[in-house]
């Protein structure tokens, strides 16, 4: 690191890049080489960010949501050609295109119907079809060897969050296609030639959301769209039939991206090292800390953003009014001065669920829960199956190139034993 005068003095580290081969290849090695106990915040230029590194830091950020505007939260990292532009507003996708890049009072207004979503009773309601989509899905595997992710990782937590939406089966591929080019649009660098393909591809999906809005307004049904226009009808100023769109758009893609990457984590992580995973077999109440632990360890939401609204102080650095700050979780998460020796996976660390992968305030993870127990039921499935399971070697594993959300994007494995399902 160098200093400058950017924000009084911050360091400036002009090597950092979150989106570079080495850093989507290992984050915890850039990390790792990077002095953050000196230099908590730092100036990324390659990005136009200020990294903010340290536990406290970063939960002050959340604590303050008037100092620290959620306007950021999904801004394309890169400027957009013009025509890419035109077709995303004309799409519907505005500057701020859903409610987690909202601030108070429209944030609120507009989580309080979302969350009825992911209330409590609703979320445990759906243990059984969680328990029975992850157990067909593993039945179909009649190979020793088989691809994770795309087997069970992947499909599971889609066809939860688009059913719970009322999306019809026939569409979940489109969605989940429409969601990977959502990554590479707002937290990925996508090349000028390739945006207009990306922003009519947006623009598709948010035409699609507001269409099975009216369709629901028509034909309800026991699913959230048809919720969401229940309370529409009571008070139609309050909650739109264009907000109803926009709350589906958010949901659509954190609801299943950040858990589809948290059960690749976890099963890569306990399969590492063939005592975790053993333990993990032998006790299944494990299951719960592992995944605590692997959203600390190798979070599935590595990097957040915010803005500030007015000048303030963080990590000893004073920053301006209009400071982008990338709030870089996967450092928070690995904090000493939280969590003792935070390089090493630990089952039984006591404050494991300490950890920032879900946020913290206002802004909290709707689908915490919700993705939590997709992530421990459907380890709890593939423990009851393939007990004796193993990495396959030598695989490279690959990554989305994207700031903030992170699993491997193939995640191969076999049976240690001869079994194979007939």
């Amino acid at each position: 690191m160098t200093t400058t005068n950017i924000a009084i003095g911050c360091p400036v580290a002009e090597e950092f890049d979150p989106l570079s081969p080495a850093y989507l290849a290992d984050p915890y090695a850039v990390m790792a080489a990077l002095p953050l106990a000196e230099a908590p915040v730092f100036y990324a230029p390659t990005i136009g960010y200020y990294v903010i590194t340290r536990y406290a830091d970063i939960a002050q950020v959340f604590g303050d949501p008037a100092t620290h505007s959620s306007a950021v939260a999904q801004a394309p990292l890169v400027p957009l050609v013009p025509e890419a532009q035109q077709i995303l507003l004309a799409g519907g996708h505005k500057p701020q295109p859903s409610m987690v890049s909202l601030d108070e009072p429209d944030h609120a207004r507009l989580r309080r119907p979302a969350a009825r979503a992911f209330a409590v009773k609703r979320v445990t309601d759906l243990q059984p079809t969680i328990r029975r989509i992850a157990g067909e899905l593993l039945d179909a595997v009649r190979a020793a060897e088989f691809e994770l992710i795309a087997g069970l990782a992947f499909p599971l937590p889609a066809s939860v969050v688009f059913s719970l939406m009322g999306v019809p089966e026939a569409d979940h591929a489109q969605l989940k296609r429409w969601c990977g080019y959502r990554a590479t649009l707002s937290f990925g660098r996508p090349a000028p030639d390739d945006q207009v393909e990306i922003a009519t591809s947006i623009a598709a999906y948010r035409g699609y959301l507001r269409s099975l809005v009216e369709a629901k307004a028509t034909a309800r049904a026991d699913d959230l769209t048809s919720d969401l226009l229940a309370i529409h009808d009571e008070a139609p100023d309050q909650l739109t039939r264009a907000e109803i769109a926009s709350i589906l758009f958010s949901l659509s893609f954190a609801g299943h991206e950040t858990t589809t990457g948290l059960i690749g984590n976890t099963v890569r992580r306990l399969l590492e090292a063939a005592d975790r995973w053993d333990a993990v077999v032998a006790r299944p109440e494990l299951v719960a800390a592992a995944i605590d632990e692997t959203l600390r360890f190798d979070t599935s939401v590595p990097v957040w953003r915010r803005i500030t609204t007015r000048p303030t102080t963080l990590g000893g650095i004073e920053l301006p009014a209009g400071a982008k700050l990338l709030l870089w979780l996967a450092a928070a998460n690995r904090d000493p001065s939280v969590f003792p020796a935070p390089e090493r996976f630990d089952l039984h660390r006591p404050n494991a669920d300490q950890h920032l992968a879900f946020g913290k305030g206002l802004h909290y993870c709707l689908g915490a829960h919700l993705g939590k127990l997709e992530a421990r039921i459907a380890l709890e499935e593939i423990i009851q199956r393939f007990p004796c399971l193993e990495l396959v070697e030598d695989q490279v594993f690959t990554f989305h190139p994207n700031i903030s959300f992170r699993g491997p994007q193939a995640l191969w494995v076999r049976s240690r034993s001869s079994y194979v399902r007939s």
